[in-house]
């Protein structure tokens, strides 16, 4: 197997993705997604670089972000019949226990209305993780991000070349920083320019920040982008 045939499957094509998250529910909205017209399918989800090929272009790596950045929206899809049959028992048994200690039947309301919000809080999860992908092929670097200020809209990036800085910071948010602690993931910072000096500090200018990337995928970018010519 050649390097770029590794590094492509390791990082994880589009359909090793979508069999980390399967799932009953994933599989069905998949099959449903491909019936939605191409350029709407580009509006929400990163392009799908396979159907608009350059010439001799061949993918080499496939990043997305850590795993916790949808761990909601994977246990709940992955085993939604099984949490949707815990749901009913739970609505089931409160009706029980208010038939027999008298206290009033809306209760039983409360297990489907968490359900709910749980399934809405998973689908939001979701498409912000589907959403961000880096993505290097031998002639170019696609970076697909959320649309700032107008979600669920997706912005594709285009670059030509690779990056002259790969950088790795914490988040600076704390809730994450615990994952990224445990899991050795970090915020990957990507400049086409190069570094800032301030106050005796280096900085990284005009980064793109790409959040929570685990190290093993930090790594195969960096085998690419630094390898000897």
């Amino acid at each position: 197997m050649s390097e770029t045939s590794h590094q492509t499957e390791h990082a994880g094509s589009p359909q090793h993705n979508a069999d980390e998250h399967a799932g009953p529910f994933s599989k069905t909205f998949d099959r449903l997604w491909k019936l939605v017209p191409e350029n709407l399918q580009d509006t929400f989800m990163p392009e799908d670089v396979e159907l608009r090929k350059i010439p001799g272009e061949e993918t080499q790596l496939e990043i997305r972000l850590a795993w916790y950045r949808d761990i909601i929206g994977h246990v709940l899809f992955h085993n939604f019949i099984l949490l949707t049959i815990i749901m009913i028992l739970l609505m089931i048994s409160i009706g029980v226990l208010a038939n027999f200690y008298g206290f009033a039947y809306y209760f039983v309301a409360i297990p489907l209305i968490i359900y709910i919000a749980l399934i809405i809080l998973a689908l939001v999860e979701r498409l912000e993780y589907s959403q961000w992908r880096l993505l290097k092929t031998n002639s170019r670097l696609v970076i697909s991000i959320p649309q700032h200020g107008a979600w669920p809209l997706v912005d594709n990036i285009e670059l030509k070349g690779t990056p002259a800085i790969i950088d790795t910071n914490w988040s600076p948010k704390p809730h994450w920083r615990v994952f990224q602690f445990f899991t050795g993931a970090r915020d990957l910072y990507i400049s086409m320019s190069g570094l800032q000096f301030v106050e005796g500090k280096a900085k990284v200018r005009d980064a793109l920040i790409i959040p929570d990337i685990m190290p093993s995928d930090v790594f195969e970018l960096k085998k690419l982008v630094f390898k000897p010519k």
